[in-house]
C-alpha cells in the first residue's frame, strides 16, 4: 500500500510540476552559482519528478485529443516532422563519411601523407593526423544512427519479425501497435534514457559519480572525457549520443502511440501506420472523407445564406 500511495502521489505531482514548470525554471535560473545550476541539471534528467511530468504532458495531450481531433492530428504531425527533419539532416553525414574516407585514402595512399593541414595566409585553422580523421568517421556513424533512427521508424524502415500482424484486420493491427508501443516501445526508451543519462553526465562533467539510483549530485567542473589516443577521442560525445537516441526514440514512440489512438478514434482504416517523407507525404494524417464532405456541405449552405 505504501508503494501504491507513493506512486499515486508522484503521479498527481507530475501534473502539478507541469503546471508550475515556469516557476521551477525561474528558480533554476536564479541559482547563484554555476555549480548549483549544473548539479540541479544533472540530477533532474533522471529524476522521477521529470518522468512523471512527461507522463502528465502525454496524458493531457491524449485527453485533449479525445475532444479535439484537430489538436491530436497537429500534435502527431508536429512530432513526426520534428524527427523527420532531424533525420534528413543527419542523413547528410553518410555523404560526409564517404567524402572524408576518400580524402583519407587519397592523402594516405596516393600522396603518402600522414596529416591534413589547412592554413590560409599562414594561419593554421586545422591540423589533424589521418588516424584522428579516421576515428572521426565513427562519430559521424554514431550521429547517423542516433539522430536518424527515429526518422527511419516514421518511414516504417525498421526490420520487423511478422508472425501474425499481416494476417490481422486493420483495426486489430492498430490495437496491436497501440499495446506494443505502450508496453514495449515506450518503456524500452525510458529505460535506455535512465541508464544512459548518468553515463553521459559522468563523461562530460567532473562531479560525484552518478548512477541510476543517485539522489544527489556534486558538480565541480567540465571534464569532456577523451580516450587519450591519437584517434578521434571525444568519448563524451559518443556517450551523449546514446541520450540523444533515447530521447528521439521516445518522441517517435509517443507520436506513433498518438497516431494509432487517432486512427482508432476516427475509425479510419485507410490511415497508414507510418508517414512517408520519400513518397511526398504518403501516410499523412488527413480529415476523413465523410467528415470532409460534411464540412463542404456546411460551407456551401453558409455561402447560400450569404454568411
Amino acid at each position: 500500500m505504501e508503494m501504491l500511495g507513493s506512486f499515486l502521489l508522484n503521479f498527481v505531482m507530475g501534473f502539478v510540476n507541469l503546471i508550475i514548470f515556469p516557476y521551477h525554471l525561474f528558480k533554476w535560473l536564479t541559482l547563484e552559482t554555476l555549480k548549483e545550476k549544473m548539479s540541479a541539471f544533472t540530477l533532474a534528467g533522471q529524476s522521477h519528478e521529470f518522468f512523471f511530468m512527461i507522463v502528465a504532458l502525454v496524458l493531457i495531450i491524449i485527453v485533449i485529443g479525445f475532444y479535439k481531433r484537430s489538436f491530436l492530428r497537429s500534435t502527431v504531425y508536429g512530432l513526426e516532422m520534428f524527427n523527420g527533419k532531424l533525420g534528413q539532416w543527419a542523413a547528410w553525414f553518410a555523404i560526409l563519411m564517404m567524402l572524408q574516407q576518400v580524402m583519407i585514402i587519397g592523402i594516405g595512399q596516393i600522396f603518402r601523407g600522414n596529416e591534413v593541414i589547412f592554413a590560409p595566409l599562414g594561419i593554421v585553422l586545422f591540423n589533424e593526423e589521418l588516424q584522428w580523421l579516421s576515428g572521426q568517421l565513427k562519430f559521424y556513424n554514431a550521429i547517423l544512427i542516433a539522430v536518424a533512427s527515429a526518422y527511419t521508424f516514421i518511414e516504417g524502415g525498421h526490420v520487423r519479425v511478422d508472425l501474425i500482424y499481416s494476417a490481422l484486420k486493420r483495426r486489430a493491427q492498430l490495437w496491436l501497435d497501440l499495446f506494443g508501443t505502450l508496453f514495449f516501445f515506450i518503456p524500452s526508451t525510458v529505460l535506455l534514457w535512465w541508464f544512459a543519462w548518468p553515463i553521459a553526465m559522468n563523461s562530460m562533467f567532473k562531479q560525484k559519480p552518478m548512477n541510476i539510483w543517485s539522489s544527489s549530485a556534486k558538480w565541480r567542473d567540465f571534464k569532456w572525457e577523451s580516450s587519450g589516443t591519437a584517434e578521434f577521442s571525444w568519448v563524451w560525445a559518443f556517450k551523449t549520443m546514446i541520450v540523444v537516441f533515447a530521447g528521439l526514440m521516445f518522441i517517435v514512440a509517443i507520436s506513433f502511440l498518438l497516431r494509432n489512438i487517432l486512427a482508432l478514434l476516427e475509425k479510419d482504416d485507410e490511415m497508414a501506420s507510418h508517414y512517408s517523407f520519400a513518397k511526398k507525404g504518403a501516410g499523412a494524417i488527413k480529415i476523413r472523407k465523410d467528415r470532409a464532405e460534411e464540412i463542404a456541405d456546411i460551407t456551401e449552405q453558409s455561402a447560400g445564406h450569404g454568411v
